[in-house]
């Protein structure tokens, strides 16, 4: 086991993850609505860039183009949401966790720690729901 797979994040990655999303959403229902969604705006396209770095880690050339490409995609998507359509801000949570999901499986084969997948998931599902509750009663 490496020194980046025994932290608690790692070995309690859904709790953990689960907290820090929670811990997110705080910060949301303090906000001004119109913060709160340029905030979700600009977490989603940060999260969207981290498997950049994985892929140039692993030093794939198509690998990198590909999360490169879709990472953009997420970036665009939450520039337009964000001036255009704010409430579907959540849905690129939504969307972020179906890319992490797909990570797991055989067809992306990027070496990344092995807890970084489920938590990432986890905590996207929790925002990306929570963001849609805080600001529907907002």
């Amino acid at each position: 086991m490496s020194d980046t797979d025994t932290h608690i994040l790692a070995t309690h990655a859904i709790p953990a993850w689960s907290v820090i999303g929670l811990g997110s959403l705080a910060v949301h229902l303090v906000l001004p609505i119109d913060v709160s969604h340029a905030l979700a705006a600009l977490v989603l396209t940060l999260i969207a860039g981290v498997y950049i770095g994985f892929a140039v880690n692993d030093g794939k050339i198509s690998r990198i183009a590909t999360e490169s490409l879709v990472a953009i995609t997420f970036v665009m998507f939450a520039v337009w949401a964000l001036f255009d359509a704010p409430m579907l801000l959540p849905l690129g949570y939504i969307g972020h966790a179906v890319w992490d999901f797909l990570h797991h499986t055989p067809l992306f084969n990027v070496r990344m720690p092995k807890w970084y997948v489920p938590a990432c998931v986890v905590y996207d599902v929790i925002v990306g729901l929570g963001l849609w509750a805080i600001w529907l009663i907002h």
